[in-house]
């Protein structure tokens, strides 16, 4: 898409903000992983990667919310990618609530990253990335195999439609 993927437009705000705004209701709190100059205008505490875990992929930004979490106590925390503006309203009480470390959507595929993980899976999780480094990173379906996992089926397929693309828009 070009630029930096978060603030293109969609339906009067940006990708992030319809995202955050589907989420907001649902959530304690929004955390955002990223650096300042990206996204810290828009008001929310960001999560930053460590650097002994920066550049792994997007299981980094989960393992910084994960330590977050950890520090805050909580059990648990959701995740999602800042371009998908259409999630459910009610994706957090349907993730909620399994016997799993990890629960997550499925429709046409995995949503991987639209996912409730229990902050247990941090010390498995920091193991995986660092024995992942020669290889560039850790697959996010990869290590979600590993862990005990519930796949939720999506109601509305649509609803978790990513924005990769113009043509997306």
């Amino acid at each position: 898409m070009g630029g930096n993927k978060p603030l293109h437009p969609w339906r009067g705000t940006t990708l992030v903000e319809a995202t955050i705004a589907r989420l907001k209701p649902q959530a304690e709190a929004i955390y955002i992983n990223a650096r300042p100059d990206e996204l810290g205008h828009l008001g929310y505490p960001l999560v930053y990667d460590e650097p002994a875990f920066a550049e792994l992929g997007p299981l980094s930004g989960v393992r910084a919310a994960l330590s977050l979490a950890v520090g805050l106590r909580h059990a648990a925390v959701v995740t999602s990618p800042c371009d998908m503006p259409d999630l459910p309203l009610d994706l957090v009480a349907r993730l909620s609530g399994y016997d799993a470390d990890i629960v997550h959507f499925f429709g046409q595929r995995d949503y991987p990253l639209t996912t409730l993980w229990r902050t247990s899976l941090l010390p498995s999780l920091e193991t995986a990335l660092i024995a992942a480094r020669p290889d560039g990173g850790l697959k996010v379906m990869r290590y979600i195999q590993s862990q005990r996992v519930v796949r939720l089926e999506a109601a509305n397929p649509a609803a978790f439609r990513n924005i990769n693309s113009p043509d997306d828009m």
